[in-house]
């Protein structure tokens, strides 16, 4: 990253609406596989209760949140070269054919502005949309400013990501622009695994199961015996390969981050993390998962919105974002406050 990328400012927008974990697990199937961790689904998740989008459509989220950043930013609309939606279930219309990006476009008039989409990557869409944004950006002097956006609403009865974690609706929305001293991109990593590209998915119309009724068409699938078997021998691996390049690319270490923002899957995967890295709980941002479970790749921005806002990054901090996503992705970006 050479031509000075920064966060000119991050936001996002969770519905008022709520529903207590325990609620979500009576409506919802859960999977009788087991577990290959040591550990109770239900009783030891952390998390007390979700965000529910009722009437809201994902890309009705998102719209929130860009409009949130766009006036923490005192932008206007009319200045935006380019529009990234990251979101990792598009509602409203089949994806790839179509994304928010251009509804949210049309709605915040950024007649300028160039909108597309890049979410294949699950909850590192963010990271991936960092690096193609950024890329784009250093490469064409017609992108000086960037909109990156997310919104998303888990089908109905899909709120548990067994054996992962309990899923939260909202959107997030981040802006970005060339040559600005604060807040800057250093780095940005991404790994992916293609054999483990089925083993969490919305079956298409033709992979559908005629027998499952219950289901509206966008459902959630998981394959517990593979996960178990190939993501998590090679998890935290792959983690230490994102983390280990991003560093070194800029040619800085583990102990120059002063902070990490991880995603809130459970408890039990916040403490893998942090003792298979040997980080105190201290540095490494954990309040979200109580306080309204996994949001996917909107974790990233609205964990490191509610760090700065905590206090928890401090002007000259070097701080790690971190996460991985079905598909299987994993990702890691440096920001130089």
């Amino acid at each position: 990253m050479n031509s000075r990328i920064g966060i000119v400012a991050a936001s996002y927008y969770l519905p008022p609406k709520r529903k207590v974990v325990a609620d979500v697990f009576r409506d919802e199937e859960i999977p009788a596989e087991p577990l290959a961790a040591n550990v109770d689904f239900q009783k030891d998740i952390g998390i007390e209760a979700v965000h529910m989008a009722a009437d809201e459509t994902a890309a009705g989220l998102a719209l929130k949140a860009c409009r949130r950043v766009l006036e923490q930013a005192a932008m206007d609309p009319k200045e935006i070269d380019l529009i990234l939606d990251f979101t990792s279930i598009p509602e409203e219309y089949i994806a790839p054919t179509w994304s928010a990006a251009g509804l949210i476009q049309k709605e915040i008039g950024a007649t300028r502005a160039f909108a597309t989409a890049v979410n294949t990557g699950g909850c590192a869409s963010y990271h991936t949309t960092l690096k193609v944004a950024c890329s784009l950006m250093a490469a064409n002097e017609r992108y000086q400013t960037a909109l990156l956006f997310a919104g998303d609403k888990a089908p109905e009865f899909n709120h548990t990501y067994y054996p992962i974690t309990v899923i939260c609706d909202g959107g997030s929305a981040v802006i970005l622009k060339k040559n600005f001293e604060r807040r800057q991109i250093l780095s940005v990593e991404v790994s992916t695994a293609g054999k483990l590209h089925d083993i969490w998915y919305i079956p298409g119309f033709h992979n559908r199961d005629p027998r499952d009724t219950k289901h509206k068409w966008l459902h959630m699938t998981a394959d517990v015996p593979k996960f178990n078997k190939e993501v998590i021998p090679i998890n935290l691996f792959m983690f230490r390969k994102v983390m280990k390049d991003a560093l070194g690319r800029i040619g800085r270490k583990q102990a120059d981050v002063s902070y990490y923002i991880y995603p809130t899957f459970s408890t039990w995967d916040q403490k893998a993390f942090c003792e298979a890295f040997m980080l105190p709980r201290e540095k490494v941002f954990t309040d979200g998962l109580q306080r309204h479970g996994h949001l996917q790749e909107t974790d990233m921005v609205l964990d490191y919105v509610d760090a700065m806002q905590e206090g928890h990054i401090k002007d000259g901090d070097l701080v790690m974002l971190t996460t991985n996503g079905a598909g299987f992705s994993w990702g890691a970006a440096l920001i130089q406050h």
